[in-house]
């Protein structure tokens, strides 16, 4: 992400590994996009380790869907896509980053009656930490 995003700072951070050893993917890129004011989005390529790294804004609540983060690995900085998920965001992380107005927008919603995670939404909750004060840190490890 290249442009100030208002809301509470999130980081998103990926790491790619081989789905078959563990070991880190390499030569890959990420695309990555959520819901915002700004159609917030980003890529880069995945370091030696196999992270990649996006400052943002913690995705606006929309009525209907559970807050989330979309994300592409690519082959290579042109390449094909070979893994497309979402990152659903934990319960207690939005409670923290959203006002009581955007909080509503939630009522009677949960990651289950989502749409979008049927079936097997609990691979798709990154570990999140730090505060909305300071920002929020969401990571994952994606198999690919």
């Amino acid at each position: 992400m290249t442009e100030p995003t208002p809301g509470v700072p999130l980081t998103v951070k990926l790491r790619l590994v081989s789905a078959n050893s563990g070991r880190p993917r390499t030569g890959c890129t990420v695309s990555l996009w959520h819901c915002g004011g700004h159609g917030t989005a980003g890529r880069q390529a995945a370091d030696p380790a196999g992270w990649v790294s996006f400052g943002s804004a913690f995705p606006e609540a929309r009525a209907g869907h559970w807050p989330h983060v979309h994300f592409a690995v690519h082959s290579g900085d042109a390449g094909g896509v070979l893994h497309t998920a979402q990152l659903a965001l934990p319960g207690d992380a939005c409670a923290q980053a959203y006002c009581a107005a955007q909080r509503r927008r939630l009522d009677g919603m949960s990651i289950g009656r989502d749409g979008c995670f049927t079936g097997g939404w609990t691979l798709e909750i990154p570990s999140v930490t730090g505060d909305a004060a300071r920002g929020l840190v969401a990571t994952r490890t994606v198999g690919v």
